[in-house]
């Protein structure tokens, strides 16, 4: 979570849940073209692959949703092994929509979607990935919000 400042007990304590989900991520997904790595914005750290959308949020919950094209089986395995980290709650979200392509829709009333993103425009980007894990379906709690 490098972002410039002076690192944190809750920083370092982030990155190490940050470095845990990329550990799981690549576990599933080692030799295929899906797995890639982390993203930190804002405090937040942001996964992506073909199959799911991982935000790790300021309150160390991982909230996550699947593309819709994800396989029960994968999405089961992947959520079984996230909820093992430790000192996080786990929501899991609304599957999101993906075109033809398995690209993230984001505007479904134009079909719009990450395809047609400009990725040098980074706060649109994580706002737009940020509301594809609003709609909390399962929400399990290990820990108190701080």
């Amino acid at each position: 979570m490098e972002n410039g400042k002076k690192s944190t007990a809750a920083d370092d304590k982030k990155q190490k849940i940050a470095n845990q989900i990329e550990a799981v991520l690549e576990r599933v997904y080692k030799d295929e073209d899906a797995y890639s790595r982390g993203q930190c914005y804002e405090d937040e750290f942001f996964f992506r692959t073909d199959y799911a959308l991982v935000v790790l949020n300021k309150d160390s919950e991982i909230l996550i949703s699947f593309a819709d094209h994800t396989r029960p089986s994968y999405a089961a395995l992947f959520t079984l092994l996230i909820d093992e980290i430790k000192d996080t709650n786990l929501l899991i979200c609304d599957d999101y929509e993906t075109d033809g392509h398995g690209s993230m829709v984001y505007n479904e009333a134009d079909g719009k979607s990450t395809a047609a993103v400009i990725w040098e425009e980074k706060e649109r980007y994580y706002d737009m990935l940020k509301n594809q894990v609003k709609r909390v379906v399962i929400r399990k709690t290990k820990k108190k919000r701080e």
